[in-house]
């Protein structure tokens, strides 16, 4: 059976985020077990970040869920 695709999420928030490395950690791996242990990456997009080339990938390249 082949390994499953990383799940990546962007997820875009309204309010400024203390500790967006942390929050991103602990969302994925949270997120990750409740999909059995798939690999999840979690991109945060709140507004006191400043954003990079990643974000505009993200919303280019990906889907609205």
């Amino acid at each position: 059976m082949p390994a499953a695709e990383t799940l990546n999420l962007l997820l875009e928030l309204p309010d400024p985020v203390d500790r967006p490395a942390l929050l991103a950690a602990r969302l994925a791996a949270r997120i990750s077990r409740g999909m059995g242990g798939r690999k999840v990456d979690v991109l945060l997009s709140p507004p006191n970040l400043e954003p990079r080339p990643i974000h505009d990938i993200a919303l280019r390249e990906g889907r609205l869920l």
